[in-house]
């Protein structure tokens, strides 16, 4: 997966997609597995990628949507962990956009912490992802 397949994915009409103006995501972190598990890629993976511009109200937690900024991590995560290069590049990726707007290392939230994805039964970002770890992660970056 990457930008270009969620994209098309998120704004193909149903039942193929979800029928949105397009992705709903403003990050995109690869696991360097583009079009197969059996393909890897090391220059992928880690790599972040633009989805929708940081002012566009995303699709990607309802009831978040307009005072968030989703990033979508590639890769089965209920059953696999997030490979290194994506970790460090999401704890990357949540430094920045915390220092660019001023949000504070405990308003990261996965879906499955929101309202709505316990709501839902959502396990993103995966259940192989430690949310206190990274939260934790992030706080020792902006602080240090």
């Amino acid at each position: 997966g990457d930008v270009p397949t969620t994209r098309k994915w998120h704004a193909s009409p149903p039942p193929a997609g979800r029928g949105w103006n397009d992705i709903g995501y403003h990050r995109v972190i690869l696991n360097g597995h583009l079009k197969s598990k059996d393909t890897y890629n090391p220059a992928l993976d880690g790599k972040i990628q633009q989805g929708r511009a940081d002012d566009v109200t995303g699709a990607h937690c309802p009831g978040y949507n307009a005072r968030s900024l989703g990033i979508c991590l590639i890769g089965m995560l209920d059953d696999h962990a997030p490979t290194d290069r994506q970790w460090a590049a999401l704890i990357d990726a949540c430094v920045r956009l915390c220092k660019r707007y001023d949000i504070h290392h405990s308003d990261i939230l996965g879906h499955r912490e929101t309202p709505s994805g316990k709501k839902q039964g959502k396990s993103c970002p995966g259940r192989k992802v430690d949310m206190s770890l990274l939260r934790k992660s992030v706080a020792d970056k902006l602080y240090e």
